[in-house]
């Protein structure tokens, strides 16, 4: 009997996500307005507010909000360094597409934990834009705003093919 080392890795290694919000996907959720951490208390708080116009709250929910909202209860959720990938593929690993004009280009995450790789990622090129997952032809856009090191790093990667 052999041992199937492919199946024992695929077991060991498969993606599990932990404790980010099913809304966004950006945060880890700190559990202060939501126990369940299933949503971050920004996502959380326009569920409630929603409810909240729709007259569905009960008391103790809308006190629990007020205070969210005065600054009583403070909210620890941790924002993810990186973007994170859209879609999830069977075996764990994500992919996004580009979010530049005009532009339906897939791009792979850096592994399993759906992140986007440093290259696709506009504040790795010391960027800050409303768009979170750009692929290179789209970064090459914004070249003028780049520092010079990051801007002969990119012609390196348009070199590459990447």
């Amino acid at each position: 009997m052999t041992w199937n080392w492919k199946k024992y890795r695929k077991q060991k290694h498969q993606f599990k996500p932990k404790d980010y919000c099913v809304n966004c996907q950006q945060k880890k959720s700190c559990g202060r307005l939501n126990e369940e951490k299933k949503y971050c208390c920004a996502c959380y708080q326009e569920i409630l507010a929603d409810l909240e116009r729709d007259e569905l709250l009960i008391d103790s929910t809308q006190i629990v909000l007020n205070d969210y909202r005065q600054g009583v209860v403070k909210c620890q959720c941790l924002g993810a360094e990186k973007p994170r990938a859209n879609y999830i593929s069977s075996d764990g690993s994500g992919w996004s597409s580009c979010e530049g004009e005009k532009c339906e280009k897939i791009i792979d995450s850096a592994g399993h934990h759906r992140v986007v790789k440093n290259r696709n990622d506009p504040k790795f090129w010391g960027l800050s834009i409303k768009e979170k997952v750009l692929c290179l032809n789209c970064l090459q856009k914004f070249q003028e705003k780049m520092p010079i090191s990051k801007r002969y790093m990119l012609n390196k990667y348009l070199k590459r093919g990447y």
